[in-house]
């Protein structure tokens, strides 16, 4: 049984805890439940879910965007993705290769349909850049996409609340945008003079002089 800080309470049998990973076992046997009482609530009861199921869903309320183009009727699907990498989170914590590799086909299922067009989609997709880029390991395959969609969607970026501050607070996510940015196919030329310049404006005498 997990107990809430808020006191609301989520059950869940600690033999089929135990048995999904070594690292929930420890915390039962052990009686220390402090790192996954601490999770939220939303997200333990997903993992609850998947423990019984095998399966998870979305959360209530953020259905899944059209494939192409998404309209408001449909949703904001950015929570939604937010949840997945959250579970990516958890399962790395407590060791949990399946719900990783489940939440991961999850997260890849939903965004690579998307067209981020809106205001909307660069606020949901900074937000999801960041919680990754906070969370994930370096080395997480995730980051390295994230980067490429970033560079992929960088107009829309450009100017949205909050991006200034991800490229100055996670300069591994700037290293890695940079390094998926095609740069100039024109070499640079010396900048035109102006044409009203004359070289020899200062070189005249001058009245009074």
């Amino acid at each position: 049984m997990y107990v809430r800080p808020d006191g609301k309470k989520i059950e869940i049998h600690k033999k089929l805890l135990a048995s999904i990973s070594p690292e929930l076992n420890k915390h039962v046997n052990k009686d220390t439940k402090n790192g996954i009482k601490n999770e939220r609530e939303e997200v333990l009861t997903l993992f609850t879910e998947w423990a019984y199921t095998g399966d998870y869903a979305r959360k209530y309320g953020t259905p899944l965007a059209n494939a192409g183009n998404h309209k408001g009727s449909e949703g904001d699907p950015w929570p939604s993705l937010h949840k997945h990498l959250q579970l990516c989170v958890f399962s790395e914590k407590f060791y949990i290769p399946a719900l990783r590799e489940l939440a991961e086909s999850k997260f890849h299922i939903e965004i690579l349909p998307l067209e981020p067009k809106k205001k909307m989609d660069a606020l949901g997709l900074i937000m999801v850049i960041g919680y990754a880029y906070r969370n994930l390991r370096s080395w997480d395959p995730i980051l390295k996409f994230l980067a490429q969609y970033a560079a992929w969607r960088l107009e829309l970026l450009r100017g949205a609340a909050g991006f200034d501050n991800l490229l100055l607070t996670r300069p591994d996510f700037s290293k890695e945008l940079l390094m998926r940015l095609n740069g100039s196919k024109i070499k640079p030329m010396a900048p035109q003079k102006h044409p009203t310049h004359n070289p020899h404006i200062y070189s005249q005498p001058q009245a009074g002089w």
